[in-house]
């Protein structure tokens, strides 16, 4: 019997999302009667590894839908890595319950001006280069929130002065300004800067294809390359940017996907990640 025939008379059901509302995010696992050199999560374009487990018969993972992801039927492919037909996860994807917000901000921030458009430019290429160098190592072991608010407007579709513009794609946190705003979970700082849009900015990294976004700051206490701690003071709560007063928006992306970050809090506790390999000698490949 083929690996990955094993590997479904198996199937953890419990641990796999039979559905998610658009912007969802879930924990999976899978076993196998037999040890397996990998398994592979591919859904559309996206192929993530799962974390194996040391005796190569248990994997785990995430998996998030986009806040825009057509409803309906979708279908979840694990490759076993030694070969084998994949294994159909079917997920119905449910419409998510998204407010339209109407919002005034600095016309400036809804017609970029000449003068700033060079630089908007500049913002979009280090956020593309941010996301495109995620380390592929989970990092983190649970999320907790940034600051102590509960955030709201998540997929709200964003009206600024009377235009549509776009989808908020996270969490608004009201907190006073001055704030301290903490890392969700340990990570990589993967930008940490001031930006056109999103004022004080720093993205974190968890691995695995795994970000959180933390915009709008007063002031950024890390800097890019940062290995940051869960509960690490990140910078303080302002309103910078394209906002209408003091807040944190929190995001997350799971491999492209805007997810809602209120999800990770309910992720179960998973152990230490595993410890990466060392680096080969020089001259051996």
């Amino acid at each position: 019997m083929s690996a990955s025939l094993l590997l479904a008379a198996v199937l953890t059901a419990t641990a796999v999302p039979k559905s998610l509302p658009q912007g969802g995010i879930a924990a999976l696992t899978v076993a196998s009667d037999a040890p397996l050199s990998g398994l592979t999560l591919v859904e559309g374009e996206r192929r993530v590894a799962l974390e194996r487990d040391p005796s190569g018969r248990t994997f785990r993972g995430i998996f998030g839908v986009d806040l825009d992801a057509a409803t309906g039927a979708l279908e979840i492919l694990l490759e076993p890595g030694d070969g084998g037909a994949p294994l159909v996860l079917p997920v119905t994807v449910l419409r998510g319950h998204f407010r339209v917000q109407k919002l005034t901000v600095d016309p400036k921030y809804v017609e970029v001006p000449p003068e700033e458009q060079e630089r908007v430019k500049e913002d979009a290429a280090r956020v593309h280069a941010a996301y495109a160098g995620g380390e592929p190592t989970r990092r983190w072991t649970s999320f907790a929130r940034p600051v102590a608010a509960e955030g709201r407007n998540f997929g709200a579709r964003r009206v600024y002065n009377g235009a549509t513009k776009s989808f908020h794609s996270g969490l608004d946190m009201a907190a006073p300004a001055g704030t301290r705003v903490t890392a969700a979970a340990d990570g990589r700082v993967a930008l940490a800067g001031d930006l056109y849009f999103s004022g004080g900015t720093v993205l974190l990294d968890h691995g695995g294809g795994l970000f959180t976004q933390y915009f709008h700051l007063s002031r950024v206490d890390v800097k890019d390359g940062d290995v940051v701690r869960k509960g690490a003071v990140l910078g303080l709560v302002g309103a910078t940017g394209r906002v209408t007063g003091p807040h944190l928006h929190w995001g997350a992306r799971w491999n492209g996907a805007r997810v809602n970050p209120e999800a990770l809090l309910a992720l179960p506790a998973w152990p230490e990640p595993p410890t990466p390999p060392p680096p080969a000698p020089a001259g051996l490949h």
